[in-house]
């Protein structure tokens, strides 16, 4: 049985905690250990707030790493969560996906490692999900939609077919992509924006249709 550590003690974490009991392979092949404080220390309000069965078990840098040992990162800006992930590998932490059982998804769809699909979230066919990103709540990946590394698609986001998301974007909770539409690297797409062709490597777009801030 393996050990299931949440890197990150905040609001999103302990969301990942319920997603994690709703995920195959919990309490089957590891079980939840506790929280590793990822960029920020929380206030002693925050840490009243985390789950009482499991423990806060220090940081990512002081953390030693045991053998049955496994992480997922609940850390939702992209930047940053990139930085911790890579800082955990570094030290030899392994990653598994957290996808709740009542996600949809197609035969055909490619999911890379370290991902978190949350609630009734769908991937349809030969769409594909990179490594370490995020699916929050009831968003929709279209048919044949490619999303890079470290992408955070947060709930009730809508994503035409054949659109591609680059590494490390923020796509805000209801936000469209019209199909074949494009957003480069580091991209910010702001809540409820529809993004209608393309958005720059780096862009901050709000707005419908989304324009560059």
């Amino acid at each position: 049985m393996k050990n299931l550590i949440i890197i990150g003690a905040g609001g999103f974490a302990r969301e990942v905690y319920w997603h994690a009991q709703m995920a195959s392979g919990f309490d089957s092949e590891w079980t939840i250990k506790g929280f590793l404080d990822g960029d920020v220390k929380l206030s002693a309000e925050e840490y009243a707030k985390l789950p009482g069965d499991v423990t806060l078990l220090g940081d990512v840098d002081s953390y030693e790493i045991h053998p049955d040992d496994v992480f997922t990162c609940a850390v939702g800006t992209p930047a940053v969560r990139k930085k911790l992930i890579e800082k955990m590998l570094a030290r030899g932490g392994k990653f598994i996906n957290i996808i709740s059982e009542y996600a949809h998804i197609f035969p055909a769809a490619k999911i890379g490692q370290g991902v978190i699909i949350g609630l009734d979230n769908g991937i349809s066919d030969h769409a594909e999900l990179g490594d370490f990103a995020i699916m929050n709540n009831v968003s929709y990946l279209g048919h044949d939609v490619k999303v890079g590394k470290f992408t955070c698609i947060m709930s009730h986001v809508d994503v035409g077919g054949a659109a591609q998301i680059g590494d490390e974007v923020f796509i805000g909770s209801h936000a469209t992509l019209l199909p074949k539409a494009k957003v480069g690297n580091g991209a910010y797409v702001g809540t409820g924006s529809v993004v209608l062709k393309k958005v720059s490597a780096g862009a901050k777009v709000f707005g419908n249709p989304a324009v560059e801030i």
